[in-house]
């Protein structure tokens, strides 16, 4: 008798469990904003350290062991929301060429005049100065190596335009100039060398590092100019796993899409030192609340720049260290040729060292110097989210975001704009094709529903012979579906059944692949409609739902 009545009460308890289970779907859905309500103030520095970072990248198994893993930070139409990771621009939105001209400057730069020198480093790729204009401004200014004019500091500014354009939060950076005399040593100003203990800055400590900066045939240098960040510099964000210390820090990172998709952006830019050393996060307070936001910053190691020097030949085909590359080499004993030397380059001092025929770039193919947690983790829709985004960059954009960083070479920026459209190219072609491209569908208050087919709008993919559609009736507490219908067409636009119900409130789901297209294409995507009064509003969908 015991033993039945526990059994009556755990289903009894089950029973209340399910019936007050929280609804899929809620009025607000879906979100486009995320917001961080717990007060980050205690959140303190750290540093993350260059070489450790690079070991435990290329020798540790960092994050989430777990593979095919859906994102887990996406609102209930399978789009990242706007936070402090990241604002939705290319792709959500009208973005226009004068926007990505632009991009996060609210100024022209530094202010003219005498720049007080409050910090210098010798360590890096490159040198540089920390300085204070005469407007009070803190700016951080890096050079181009000697001979290399425009190529470190026009990339930079360049890469910064494009990669503000895809939504991320990037420093205001400047092309500038500016004459020895103009520069003055502050109180307390301060020299780290190689190594060393830092120590107060000298006149020699500037000419010294001067020396190893490119200098303009009228005497002045030129250098790209990086408007300090708003808030307490906090260092960099890792890959993986969650800072600690932050309360709104939730999400694994290598289970953020938008770091995911980065890899996508990393591998179209080849910006191949893309890890936790290039990004940092500050400490912002808005109407009295402190929060963290997360930053990529330094992209002078980009396209061809390599920085100090062009790109090396290996660096975007190979990580830093690869034991069977390495096991190969031995047993041909050092005959076997990589691939990359096979590879012919264009190389110019303005713009570094790239490959010639970038319409034959392979995304899949290609590596950051270290193994990066989240671009490991990334799936075939994180991979086609970020491809969406490069479908929206036109010709003229990325000539736009060219022309910014003022190289100075006619010759080497149009074929910078012809690589960078030609490995955008690639990306439409080998992401938008992988899986179901249905995307933005939308149901009239008749019944008449209209999707679109992104590979096919970006030309990378013939129209498919028809798409089919698989109606369904769905309750929002219990999830259960039942079945309406199904119905078909030749062209975008589909009908729904007889029985499809109209009365408010009430949720269908529907079930969209093609016929007659590639093989991902015939695996169906969900998309979830609640109807309000006189019209149907898209609630859900899912391209691939977690196994």
């Amino acid at each position: 008798m015991r033993w039945t009545c526990a059994c009556l009460a755990s289903l009894l308890s089950l029973t209340l469990a399910v019936s007050g289970a929280p609804p899929r779907f809620y009025d607000d859905d879906p979100v486009w904003l995320e917001r961080d309500h717990q007060n980050a103030s205690t959140v303190r520095p750290w540093r993350i350290d260059l070489i450790a970072n690079v070991l435990f990248n290329l020798f540790g198994k960092l994050g989430d062991p777990a593979v095919n893993v859906r994102a887990k930070n996406l609102n209930t139409v399978d789009e990242v929301p706007d936070s402090s990771w990241f604002t939705n621009r290319l792709g959500h939105r009208t973005v226009s060429v004068d926007e990505i001209t632009k991009g996060p400057d609210v100024t022209t730069g530094p202010a003219a005049g005498t720049w007080t020198v409050t910090a210098s480093k010798s360590d890096g790729v490159t040198p540089g100065f920390t300085i204070r204009d005469q407007t009070g401004q803190i700016w951080f200014l890096k050079f181009d190596p000697p001979g290399y004019r425009g190529m470190a500091t026009g990339t930079e500014v360049a890469v910064t335009k494009l990669m503000w354009a895809l939504g991320y939060n990037v420093s205001e950076n400047h092309i500038a100039g500016f004459r020895r005399e103009q520069l003055a040593i502050g109180d307390g100003a301060q020299f780290s060398p190689p190594g060393g203990i830092a120590r107060p800055m000298h006149a020699t400590d500037i000419d010294a590092l001067l020396k190893r900066a490119n200098r303009e045939p009228d005497g002045s240098y030129r250098v790209v100019a990086s408007k300090a960040l708003e808030g307490t510099p906090l260092g960099g964000f890792r890959f993986f796993a969650t800072r600690p210390d932050d309360p709104n820090d939730i999400v694994a990172h290598e289970h953020r899409r938008e770091l995911r998709g980065y890899g996508v952006f990393a591998a179209w830019l080849n910006q191949f030192d893309a890890n936790s050393i290039n990004s940092l996060d500050t400490l912002v307070t808005q109407d009295g609340r402190a929060f963290v936001r997360h930053y990529l910053i330094d992209f002078g190691s980009t396209l061809g720049s390599g920085g100090a020097q062009p790109r090396q030949y290996w660096e975007g085909h190979e990580y830093l260290v690869e034991p069977s590359r390495v096991g190969k080499q031995m047993v041909s004993f050092g005959f076997r040729a990589s691939e990359f030397r096979t590879i012919d380059l264009y190389e110019s001092r303005s713009i570094g060292r790239m490959p010639l025929d970038n319409s034959r770039f392979e995304p899949d193919r290609w590596k950051p110097r270290v193994p990066n947690s989240a671009f490991l983790q990334s799936r075939a829709d994180d991979r086609f989210w970020a491809a969406q985004k490069l479908a929206a960059l036109t010709p003229e954009m990325v000539r736009a975001a060219v022309g910014v960083g003022q190289f100075g070479d006619p010759k080497s920026e149009d074929f910078l704009v012809k690589a960078i459209t030609e490995r955008r190219d690639a990306i439409l072609r080998a992401y938008l094709t992988a899986v179901n491209p249905v995307v933005s569908p939308v149901l009239d208050a008749s019944g008449s529903l209209t999707l679109r087919n992104a590979a096919v709008e970006a030309g990378v993919a013939k129209e498919p012979l028809g798409y089919r559609a698989r109606w369904y009736l769905f309750d929002n507490t219990s999830f259960e579906k039942q079945l309406l219908g199904e119905t078909s067409s030749s062209t975008n636009k589909l009908l729904s059944p007889r029985e499809l119900p109209t009365r408010s409130g009430v949720f269908i789901t529907v079930d969209l692949s093609a016929t007659g297209g590639p093989s991902p294409w015939q695996e169906p995507v969900h998309a979830y409609f609640r109807r309000l009064e006189r019209d149907w509003r898209l609630v859900g969908f899912e391209r691939m739902p977690q196994d």
